[in-house]
């Protein structure tokens, strides 16, 4: 079998219980549709409400290039601002520069009042150990229309959940048995356009399982550990996510130094073993944790 292939399920409700039994332990994506309806994230995190509650905090801007990815900063109200410029003028027909893309930073250091706005959303959807405090771990994306990353896996092979809070993004996935036809680079990365693919020069992607979806707003997508994503924004749209590790994939993502894992990402990875298997609480895990939310891969 090859092409889009890979199966997404998609759920319009899925209780803890059963997203841990046949999705973690099974290691199967899903989609869940509607997910953070209840929340007053949907309708608090506006631009405008993002430009009132934190418009002087100073944020990192990433754009990526073949020389690799470019960082700048900015306050988010002057972004917010180029934002609402560079949509504008597309609407209207017109041409200009995109934006950089707001991308990967820890979603508390905009947003501190984040966990009372995700409140109705189930801290059991992750073990015990990240608790009440799992949105402490949460990374945040804010871009235009057209933002991209290209095809990767997350680096520490956590699992990943990703909260669509407004806009629309196409994820292309692809399973991690699948990475050598995807022609990886610097661990993570790798080199074939998923939207775009050049068979020429990537014929083994041809053969490549995947699957295409699109994530919309309130929408929550389940990606297990080492699943390759490549992200487009349809959309001017904010989204957030969280990498996290059970038992099991934290072990695995331990004894990937041996496949050539970075030695920061071991030492990431480490850390978290120290709370699921060692039984050392998270608040004195996460201050030396707390560089894998801003490290730039």
């Amino acid at each position: 079998m090859s092409g889009f292939d890979y199966v997404v399920e998609e759920r319009d409700a899925l209780s803890a219980e059963e997203f841990t039994r046949r999705h973690v332990a099974q290691r199967r994506p899903v989609l869940l549709r509607g997910a953070l309806s209840k929340c007053g994230a949907l309708a608090g995190w506006s631009l405008a409400g993002l430009r009132e509650r934190a418009g002087a905090t100073e944020v990192t801007l990433k754009d990526w290039s073949a020389s690799g990815i470019r960082v700048t900063r900015s306050r988010l109200d002057a972004y917010i601002d180029g934002l609402d410029a560079y949509e504008r003028a597309i609407r209207a027909g017109g041409e200009a520069a995109a934006p950089s893309y707001l991308h990967d930073i820890p979603l508390t250091s905009v947003l501190p009042g984040a966990a009372r706005d995700l409140a109705p959303f189930p801290q059991a959807f992750f073990p015990g150990w990240y608790g009440a405090q799992w949105t402490l771990f949460a990374q945040m994306f804010l871009g235009p229309s057209t933002s991209l990353t290209p095809l990767h896996f997350d680096c520490l092979l956590t699992h990943n959940l990703f909260f669509q809070v407004w806009g629309r993004k196409r994820f292309i996935l692809v399973p991690h048995e699948e990475l050598a036809k995807c022609y990886p680079r610097d661990w993570r990365w790798c080199r074939v356009d998923a939207e775009r693919p050049d068979f020429e020069r990537f014929p083994l992607f041809r053969e490549a399982r995947r699957a295409e979806i699109v994530v919309e707003a309130g929408d929550l997508l389940y990606m297990p550990p080492g699943v390759l994503h490549h992200v487009r924004s349809l959309e001017c749209s904010l989204s957030f996510n969280v990498d996290w590790h059970t038992r099991g994939s934290v072990a695995r993502g331990v004894a990937a130094a041996a496949r050539g894992m970075p030695a920061k990402n071991v030492y990431y990875n480490l850390l978290i073993a120290l709370g699921l298997w060692g039984g050392v609480p998270m608040r004195h895990v996460l201050p030396y944790y707390k560089s894998y939310l801003s490290y730039i891969s």
